[in-house]
């Protein structure tokens, strides 16, 4: 009795201040969550370019959990929280318990299938993604969203499973005899609190911890080769300087010209001679010297011939380095390419960082608390209780600003539905992932990559690199 006296006298205290104060912050974050959640649908629902990419599937389902959990989860615990007594009976109670463990395990999956999602795209295979993650995939993976939660909510809690062995002392906290009030109390026991827990939170945790590690490693990979191609100046440096070899073999070939050109005229000076010779015998061999003389032209321009051949490597030496100036506007837009793709994989691994963080502090104290608690007799304050859970709650209203709202797509989806459509918002450069971003030139034809992540158009630009001539 002693241990229900503590626990009971944890739920009450709450001021009348206090009361405002908590009533205040509990509407604003259910109003936060409402209408991020809302916004969310509204804009995928609206704007074509947003329900092509595949990702938002995802975040639009995840919007949707988080939305119910919003509407019929929130406000009753915040009635109770404020009016410290539940009105609305026992069997609204085992719903209402079902529900939160449904909806909160959901939106907690979602999670889990986005960090899944990303990885495959990006990590995996991430020139083949558009194919591998068919509509049937993504059907899938959702049902397993909401299917999977409702064994560990509605099936063991409308059953009593999760109250076997403790019966007697959820009976005993549901009522205050001081106060006459009553509770809507869920207490588990062990077996329930640990697969819950690692069901719910400690299975999809691990999963996107490995996952967001991995996009995470992969992103500074791509940095760090970006970094290395602009110190190195420009990226066709190793084209160009295999021109110069090229042009050294045009040299040391005019050069064998020469020595030719020299030994044909000695061999015209050895042609006079012999026709001197000829003299005596010019009346026997008259058309055998109209033959000499025929050869004798030949060789002349043959001669002349050679002479041009020479001018002609000297320009296309000179050809050869005027190709090296255009190559400085495509090294230009290169660098610039470059340098945007490294600040957005610094951006990208930031985000990461504060998406991991705002779910670990949301959910990890109740989860661990969860499982801790059964273990201690049940002996954690009812006040910590409240708070870990209601800490979890604003992980719901947090889902829009982190996985939408950091999105420029969303963003400007958003900003269109707010100002009602303006029309200075509908510039064609900001329609989303699935536009053309930029180009490259492979094997000399210009290839547009669009609707990929920045890591896929960073593998494109390596792969892209020209092959030594």
């Amino acid at each position: 009795m002693e241990e229900l006296d503590v626990n009971v006298s944890s739920r009450e205290g709450f001021g009348t201040a206090e009361k405002i104060l908590l009533l205040s912050f509990i509407s604003a974050v259910i109003l936060m969550a409402i209408l991020g959640n809302l916004l969310v649908m509204v804009a995928v629902c609206r704007d074509r370019q947003l329900r092509k990419i595949k990702t938002n599937y995802f975040i639009v389902s995840l919007a949707f959990a988080d939305l119910l959990v919003s509407v019929l989860v929130m406000p009753f615990g915040a009635m109770e929280l404020v009016q410290d007594n539940w009105v609305y009976g026992e069997m609204f109670c085992l719903v209402r318990t079902s529900l939160d463990v449904l909806l909160t395990t959901a939106s907690i999956l979602h999670l889990c299938c986005i960090s899944l999602d990303r990885y495959y795209a990006i990590c995996c295979q991430p020139l083949v993604y558009r194919n591998k993650m068919t509509p049937l995939r993504i059907a899938v993976m959702l049902g397993g969203c909401w299917v999977i939660p409702t064994f560990i909510s509605f099936l063991p809690i409308m059953q009593g499973w999760n109250s076997i062995g403790i019966i007697d002392l959820i009976q005993q906290r549901q009522f205050n005899k001081a106060s006459n009030s009553t509770y809507c109390i869920f207490m588990v026991n062990k077996p329930y609190a640990i697969t819950c827990s690692v069901v719910a939170f400690y299975i999809p945790f691990l999963l996107m911890v490995l996952a967001y590690h991995r996009i995470y490693v992969t992103a500074r990979a791509h940095a760090r080769q970006i970094r290395l191609l602009q110190r190195a100046g420009n990226p066709q440096e190793p084209r160009q300087n295999l021109q110069e070899p090229r042009q050294n073999f045009q040299e040391t070939r005019q050069n064998f010209q020469e020595p030719r050109q020299s030994l044909q005229e000695p061999r015209q000076s050895l042609q006079e001679p012999w026709q001197n010779l000829q003299e005596p015998r010019k009346n026997f061999q008259e058309p055998q010297k109209h033959l000499q003389e025929s050869q004798q032209n030949l060789q002349e321009p043959r001669q002349s011939l050679q002479e041009p051949q020479k001018h002609l490597q000297e320009p296309q030496k000179h050809l050869q380095e005027p190709q090296k100036h255009p190559q400085e506007p495509r090294q230009h837009l290169q660098d610039q390419h470059s340098s945007h793709r490294m600040k957005t994989e610094t951006k990208a691994a930031k985000t990461l960082c504060i998406i991991m963080g705002c779910f670990c502090l949301c959910w990890a104290p109740f989860f661990v608390t969860n499982i801790v608690d059964p273990f201690i007799n049940y002996t954690v304050p009812g006040k910590l209780w409240t708070a870990f859970l209601w800490l979890g709650y604003i992980n719901s209203g947090l889902n829009p600003f982190l996985y939408a709202f950091l999105n420029k797509a969303f963003r400007r989806a958003f900003l269109i539905i707010l100002c009602c459509g303006d029309e200075r918002y509908r510039r064609p450069s900001i329609l989303g992932q699935s536009v053309p971003c930029s180009t490259t030139t492979i094997n000399g034809s210009t290839h547009v990559l669009s609707g990929c992540s920045s890591v896929s158009k960073l593998l494109l630009l390596f792969c892209s690199r020209p092959a030594p001539v």
